[in-house]
């Protein structure tokens, strides 16, 4: 099947989606800052600017989606911004929390953030199925971009703090 919806409704979608998540999750209101596209390129994790957040590891969570359209979405959260967040969802206090329950927290939102996105595919008659979320942490990562057709970067603030999100699709 060829896909033809515009790439601004895709866009649309994956912003309104995180901006949906984090405040449903966890009253935090989250804006779309920038976007830009590395088709054919390495996609590197991004570089967290330290006049902005001293975090000094990344979490970087991603979901899959299989159907008419194929993708992943990727969310990359600075430890500062994990930890913050994962305080407001869970309650816990984040001299408790462990990189556990923030892995655990990091993989919840982009399983909501992935699943919002894929059901605003399916209200197209594009219906897909999630993967399981995957979570890592660490300084610094490449995403393997084989095989896609589509790959963008967004960039995001949320509480003061930068969150970016990928989106890798490709047609089946």
């Amino acid at each position: 099947m060829s896909v033809s919806i515009p790439s601004k409704h895709i866009h649309d979608y994956l912003s309104k989606s995180l901006v949906k998540v984090l405040s449903t999750m966890a009253n935090a209101k989250c804006a779309l800052v920038s976007q830009e596209s590395y088709a054919g390129k390495q996609a590197l994790s991004p570089k967290i600017d330290p006049s902005k957040d001293t975090s000094t590891k990344i979490f970087a969570a991603s979901v899959g989606f299989a159907g008419d359209l194929n993708g992943v979405c990727y969310l990359f959260l600075g430890d500062r911004f994990a930890y913050h967040i994962s305080e407001k969802i869970t309650g816990i206090d984040p001299e408790e929390l462990s990189d556990d329950t923030v892995r655990d927290v990091c993989g919840e939102l982009t399983n909501m953030f992935a699943g919002t996105f894929k059901n605003a595919l399916a209200d197209l008659g594009l219906p897909s199925t999630l993967t399981i979320p995957t979570v890592i942490q660490g300084k610094r990562m490449a995403i393997s971009t084989a095989g896609t057709t589509t790959q963008n970067r967004f960039t995001f603030e949320s509480d003061g703090f930068p969150i970016f999100a990928d989106l890798l699709l490709s047609e089946s």
